[in-house]
């Protein structure tokens, strides 16, 4: 059935207009609309009719079915703005050469998607036990995923946050994603690392660490461009069978 209780046709429209990087101008010059129409649509003042819907489906590269959910049990459905298919999420990198290990677990609330981050795991079965906890949200496209959190328990330091972004690969199963992270270190000096994303534990983790590690070509990139960009361009690379 369709959930018509939660209907928010008009923020699905702003929600993936942003994810493709349009204005409201854009669109309307698309559609051949107003700009202000188009505003209506997504504050839900103007409801679209029928082709007006397939032309903004069209133009904003989505179908339908993303516009309207349907409720084939009583189970949250997290596929509109979760890319990952998991709400759980184990994250790998390095810290004075040693592997680290954290879990995120995203959960909805209203029309936000949260997380809590448990970082520096030493017994996965008892992963809530960790070295460091955060809270934060996830904001994410088909394409993009931008976690931010922050540690509200922490009375040494109020700026102890943390921010992870990466792009989304294109495999559709058992999918590896390369991103950065972004935190301070215990003596408030700002620190970026490489990470793996995962929906699932890779128990096998260390033939990636080509993946987590800064090579000689990464080092050149950012001396020659100022900047680190981590790419998912070669999406053949994740597609493995354990």
């Amino acid at each position: 059935m369709y959930n018509v209780a939660n209907f928010s046709l008009g923020k699905k429209l702003k929600f993936y207009r942003k994810a493709i990087h349009k204005t409201m101008l854009e669109v309307g010059e698309e559609l051949h609309k107003s700009k202000a129409t188009i505003s209506k649509y997504e504050s839900g003042e103007i409801i679209p009719d029928t082709i007006t819907l397939l032309e903004l489906c069209n133009c904003l590269n989505i179908s339908l079915d993303e516009l309207f959910s349907i409720e084939k049990t009583k189970n949250i459905n997290y596929n509109f703005l979760n890319p990952f298919d998991s709400n759980k999420l184990y994250i790998y990198y390095y810290t004075d050469k040693k592997l680290i290990l954290s879990i995120i677990d995203i959960y909805q609330e209203n029309d936000i998607l949260k997380c809590k981050f448990y970082n520096g795991i030493k017994n996965i079965d008892a992963y809530k036990k960790c070295c460091y906890y955060y809270e934060g949200v996830l904001e994410a496209s088909k394409t993009t995923a931008y976690f931010s959190f922050n540690n509200n328990y922490s009375s040494n330091n109020m700026l102890e946050k943390v921010e992870i972004v990466l792009n989304i690969s294109g495999s559709k199963e058992k999918a590896l994603h390369k991103g950065l992270i972004l935190g301070l270190t215990p003596n408030l000096l700002p620190i970026v690392k490489k990470i793996i994303l995962s929906t699932y534990n890779i128990e096998n983790i260390h033939k990636y660490d080509k993946f987590l590690t800064f090579s000689k070509e990464d080092i050149k990139k950012i001396h020659s461009e100022g900047a680190l960009i981590i790419e998912n361009k070669n999406y053949d690379e994740f597609f493995f069978n354990d």
